[in-house]
């Protein structure tokens, strides 16, 4: 369980748990939802800005001068990609599946040795 609670200050800024920290970075990485959406889901009463410090400092984004909007581009373009060559690999699969079935069908019908044996040269 992660701990949600503020750490009281005598300041005006609210202390968050690194684990607390970690989660809204995670969440925000994902690129399904806003940073406004992030603050009101996580009841962080910081700025929106809290968030992007927290990626910087945590190395989910390198830089300051690196955009925002590219790292969740980037994140959501690697979940498609993963997904793509997940789906691609199973395509591969039954192909593979039907390539065999064909050999043995025409080895069958045709009574002819069309894989090469690993012994025969």
């Amino acid at each position: 369980m992660i701990n949600r609670t503020r750490i009281k200050t005598t300041n005006r800024y609210s202390n968050y748990s690194e684990e607390f920290k970690h989660k809204v970075c995670e969440e925000y990485m994902n690129g399904t939802k806003t940073k406004e959406e992030i603050k009101s889901q996580f009841g962080i009463k910081s700025s929106t800005s809290i968030i992007l410090y927290w990626l910087r400092k945590f190395g989910y984004i390198e830089s300051k001068t690196s955009s925002i909007s590219e790292f969740q581009f980037m994140a959501k373009r690697q979940q498609s990609t993963s997904k793509d060559v997940e789906k691609e690999n199973e395509d591969l699969k039954l192909q593979l599946q039907m390539y065999k079935r064909m050999i043995e069908i025409a080895e069958k019908e045709f009574k002819i040795s069309i894989i090469k044996k690993s012994d025969s040269k």
